[in-house]
């Protein structure tokens, strides 16, 4: 008779720890870095652009 080869069993009780683990790291590099370079920003000039007023544009004929 042949003995069963229980060390190749798939696994039985998946841990979520892991992925779980990265997405929230990931998001809290996301936030880390959107925080910081707004802060690095606020000491900074805004540049504005200003767009053409559609008056300004000839009309179509």
């Amino acid at each position: 008779m042949r003995v069963r080869d229980v060390h190749n069993k798939p696994e039985q009780n998946a841990s979520t720890a892991l992925p779980i683990g990265l997405l929230l790291l990931s998001i809290g590099a996301i936030v880390a870095y959107l925080a910081i370079g707004e802060a690095w920003l606020e000491n900074k000039t805004e540049t504005v652009v200003y767009t053409p007023q559609t008056s300004d544009l000839p009309t179509p004929r």
